[in-house]
């Protein structure tokens, strides 16, 4: 079992780790050089938008770090990265494009938390919560797994399948994060609550206490089905991303029971079929890179083409209205691993 498949509540598949890159020559290998020159292709998302993500992925870097050497985790500079997050998603949604971002590789704890709490906020302004709580969702992404520090660095960096004892010392970590929210004062009591709870699912399925239902607060809720979806539409060494809507889809099959329908219904509305910063393949067979929604037609986003049939970089990358474009749809979601 590793740190994924512990927090998706599920033992990994037989047969060990998904393949690499194939070797040259080898089947599909020329679909996965196509992929790579699609990676090359897509614009770095810059901006306001980065530098936000940015500096909250700092920030939470720091806080890290000082809890590793024993300092207490101050959670003031936090809420009010939780507070910009929240503000950026209601003016646009350009900070998706970086929570999506399809480069990211290997263990980087203070990024999957940043976006957690970015997928966070979204479900949460799709189910209609008010602004302060919003900006609490936001607040408990960021901290979600602030346990992990309390694990041991080569039980979190094993490339193999963890032992019965290492996992069990990996299931504290919610546990060891609420010992360290509850340190910051009795304020945040609530938020404690949300850290030792994100790993409960509505069927009991979860841990550590295999709570159900009304049992496990709202908030838990939705930053535990924000952890599952960021740690799926994410690569690992050991497996390849999931695009965002085979995310979705996975989640309403295979994890149906284990969160709540109004849980599901936030994560659909949220982030969409189609989310900003997704890789879509269209009819065309071209590459795009989603710009914006259509809100009143969910399968024809405004798309950046930027890479064309074969994976080849476009010398100018082109923005279409599929809403306003009849010849053009998507045919599914792209990821840059696609064989």
């Amino acid at each position: 079992m590793r740190l994924a498949d512990v927090i998706r509540n599920k033992a990994p598949a037989m047969g060990g780790a998904a393949p690499g890159a194939p070797p040259p020559g080898a089947p599909g290998a020329a679909a996965a050089e196509a992929g790579l020159r699609v990676a090359r292709a897509l614009p770095v998302a810059g901006g306001p938008a980065r530098e936000l993500v940015e500096r909250s992925r700092l920030q939470l870097d720091g806080s890290l770090a000082g809890l590793r050497r024993g300092a207490p985790l101050d959670l003031a500079p936090l809420a009010e990265m939780a507070a910009a997050l929240t503000a950026a998603l209601e003016t646009d949604d350009a900070i998706m494009a970086y929570a999506l971002e399809p480069r990211q590789t290997g263990p980087d704890l203070p990024r999957h938390m940043t976006n957690v709490a970015i997928f966070a906020i979204k479900i949460g302004m799709s189910v209609g919560f008010p602004r302060e709580k919003l900006e609490a969702a936001g607040l408990a992404g960021l901290v979600h797994d602030v346990g992990i520090v309390a694990v041991p660095a080569e039980i979190l960096d094993k490339p193999e399948g963890l032992s019965r004892e290492e996992q069990q010392q990996l299931v504290q970590h919610p546990e060891l994060g609420a010992r360290i929210i509850r340190a910051a004062g009795p304020e945040y009591q609530w938020l404690a609550t949300v850290v030792v709870q994100e790993h409960e699912r509505e069927d009991g399925s979860g841990y550590p206490k295999g709570l159900r239902g009304d049992d496990i607060a709202e908030l838990a809720k939705v930053v535990g089905i924000s952890d599952v979806y960021e740690a799926i539409t994410h690569p690992r060494p050991y497996r390849r991303r999931m695009s965002p809507l085979d995310a979705v889809k996975e989640i309403i099959t295979s994890e149906r029971r284990a969160f709540a329908e109004w849980v599901l219904k936030g994560l659909i509305r949220g982030l969409s079929t189609f989310p900003v910063g997704s890789l879509v393949r269209l009819n065309s067979r071209e590459v795009g890179r989603v710009r914006s929604t259509n809100p009143a037609f969910p399968l024809r986003p405004v798309v950046e083409i930027v890479a064309g049939p074969a994976g080849e970089p476009l010398p100018a990358p082109r923005v279409v209205d599929l809403a306003q474009n009849s010849l053009l749809y998507i045919l599914d979601s792209y990821t840059v691993e696609e064989e």
